[in-house]
């Protein structure tokens, strides 16, 4: 079995798979407050499907691109019950999770955040670049077959695909979910994480900071 946690956005996701199938999946609109709401989402649905914590081979999370905290809870939950229990620990990007099943020659990846920010990611031959902006000399494509996916469309998503249209074939892609199935089986072919090991990623830094 695997169980899949995403707190990186406003809402919770929590899913768990068991040979390729969905035992449960939970979107709950935790409004970014995921701490108050994981562990108790995941006590009920183990509970209710009558599966041990002891019963999951492997704990997959998104670790950012996201919100700040957000992204520590859903990270500091997958270590901790990974470490305590010996089981397997996988790490997946946001913005590569997004490009999942996708396979056009350039894919872009945008997740929306708040105070008018965009996290994104080009995967131009396949190689991820990250961003928290991007600047038009980023956009150059000529003849290309883009993608572009988003699990939220906003102003700065249209205007990426009216710009990128004027070269090139482009489709918008919106999701309102992740293919659960999908995305857990792409995070098994990549490295275990050493539980002690995991951090967040963070493309820009908190006020305090600055």
């Amino acid at each position: 079995m695997e169980l899949f946690i995403d707190s990186s956005r406003e809402t919770l996701s929590l899913s768990l798979v068991d040979k390729n199938k969905i035992v449960f999946k939970s979107n709950v609109d935790s409004h970014s407050k995921h701490s108050n709401y994981l562990i108790n989402e995941l006590k009920k649905n183990l509970e209710l499907y009558n599966v041990n914590l002891s019963d999951i081979d492997n704990f997959i999370t998104l670790n950012g691109p996201g919100s700040f905290t957000g992204v520590r809870v859903g990270v500091t939950v997958s270590k901790v019950l990974a470490w305590i229990l010996g089981k397997n620990l996988y790490l997946l990007n946001n913005l590569e999770s997004l490009k999942v099943g996708t396979s056009d020659e350039v894919v872009i990846t945008v997740i929306p955040d708040k105070k008018n920010y965009s996290y994104v990611g080009i995967y131009d031959d396949n190689t991820l670049e990250s961003y928290l902006s991007i600047s038009d000399e980023k956009l150059v494509f000529n003849n290309k077959k883009i993608t572009i996916i988003t699990l939220s469309n906003n102003d700065f998503t249209n205007s990426l695909y009216n710009n990128l249209c004027i070269n090139n074939e482009v489709k918008l892609k919106v999701i309102e979910d992740y293919n659960y199935v999908d995305l857990i089986s792409y995070a098994l072919t990549k490295e275990k994480v050493d539980p002690h090991l995991a951090k967040p990623i963070y493309l820009k830094k908190i006020d305090v900071e600055k």
